[in-house]
């Protein structure tokens, strides 16, 4: 396998969570979840700019500050009193604002969070969707709910069962605030197959490997490419085919604003077996070809 051009951390080797600390030795908590005040890690913030992905959810609350963060294809503009939950596996850069950078954010890992709880409580199914973020600016009445929340958590992170509860109660405002979105009509083993073959495509391309056929992914899930085709419609509108084009054209367009590499190379890592074949169909989907879309977007970020 070869190196992923975007480095990837996992929870025990990020940076901002390898500095020496005063605070007591690791607990079960604080090998899953850590919490930080962004005023006190405003300057190694501004240091971890440049893209790269985490194994482990990002959950902000920015009460001042805020800037512009680029999550996978997506600019977002983050600002006061506002909330930014980043997945898994996203690419991810940033350029804060100046002055003060004030509020809460906390790393935590999926198992952390999941930990006793029933399948359809767990966070892919709270989460449900292909977005790689949930944002959500807030009223000050909300902001000040979830910051008697963030401050709880903050301060019983070294406990493992109060931390959890702490963080679920987020979650929970979160979803309250959030738009309600209609169930779709199909089961929930099946959605969570549906969403285990996103996962598949996303693992694949983010560890540099070439995107592979349907019927592989197909085949990995035990099922045919037409069932699975027929439940990606049920859960999500689209094929399986049409859901694989866009989790290649998502990573298309990291690689192409987020790394150097030359566009036969980055093709290739894409699965297509010449950057003409990759060019022709990146034009037809974008308008634009490779190159040019990376001189356009690349200086933003």
């Amino acid at each position: 396998m070869e190196k992923a051009p975007i480095p990837t951390f996992r929870f025990d080797n990020y940076p901002q969570a390898e500095e020496p600390s005063l605070q007591p030795m690791p607990t079960e908590a604080m090998e899953q979840l850590v919490v930080y005040r962004r005023e006190d890690k405003f300057a190694t913030c501004r240091q971890h700019i440049e893209v790269h992905r985490r194994q482990f959810y990002k959950l902000s609350m920015v009460e001042q500050g805020g800037g512009t963060f680029y999550l996978n294809d997506e600019e977002v503009t983050v600002e006061p009193y506002s909330v930014l939950l980043v997945k898994p596996g996203t690419a991810l850069s940033w350029h804060l604002h100046d002055g003060p950078q004030t509020g809460l954010y906390c790393f935590f890992s999926a198992n952390f969070y999941n930990a006793g709880l029933l399948p359809s409580y767990q966070l892919h199914t709270v989460l449900s969707g292909a977005a790689p973020y949930v944002y959500h600016a807030c009223t000050e009445a909300e902001y000040a709910t979830l910051r008697q929340s963030g401050e709880q958590l903050c301060a019983h992170q070294h406990q493992v069962e109060k931390a959890r509860h702490h963080l679920r109660l987020l979650f929970a405002d979160l979803r309250e605030w959030g738009a309600p979105t209609p169930s779709p009509a199909i089961a929930a083993s099946q959605a969570a197959l549906v969403q285990q073959f996103q996962q598949l495509i996303e693992a694949r391309l983010t560890a540099g490997e070439p995107a592979a056929t349907l019927e592989f992914y197909a085949d990995a899930l035990c099922v045919t490419p037409k069932h699975l085709s027929a439940l990606c419609r049920q859960a999500t509108g689209q094929s399986a085919a049409s859901l694989l084009k866009e989790k290649v054209m998502t990573e298309a367009k990291v690689l192409l604003t987020g790394t150097h590499l030359p566009v036969s190379e980055l093709s290739y890592r894409l699965g297509f077996y010449d950057v003409a074949h990759f060019s022709r169909w990146f034009k037809q989907a974008v308008g634009q070809a490779p190159s040019a879309y990376r001189t356009q977007f690349a200086t933003y970020k």
